[in-house]
Order: structure tokens, then C-alpha cells, then sequence
């Protein structure tokens, strides 16, 4: 039996992998957040109205 496969012979899902290893899902955590509040945080500045200059 190789580490990366279970005993009935068949390969391990992608997503196995990740749930499998605590510093990928710190990592990918981390990297979604990053983009869910940039890309949040862009939207916010571009849909701002022109300020009234005096």
C-alpha cells in the first residue's frame, strides 16, 4: 500500500488531499477570504458616486 492511496487500490480525490492536510486548508482558507474581501472591497470603491467638489 502506497501512502497516497487507500487499500481498496482506488486513487485519492483532489479534494482529499486538502481536507487531509491542515496548512493547505490554512492556505486556501487564507486565499479565498483574500479574494472574497478584495474583490468585495473593489466593488465598494468602483459603485461609489463622484464627490461634490465645493
Amino acid at each position: 500500500m502506497t501512502p497516497g492511496q487507500p487499500q481498496g487500490g482506488e486513487p485519492v480525490p483532489l479534494l482529499q488531499h486538502l481536507y487531509d492536510s491542515p496548512f493547505l486548508l490554512l492556505v486556501a482558507g487564507v486565499a479565498i477570504m483574500f479574494i472574497f474581501f478584495t474583490g468585495w472591497g473593489l466593488y465598494e470603491i468602483l459603485s461609489l458616486p463622484p464627490a461634490p467638489l465645493p
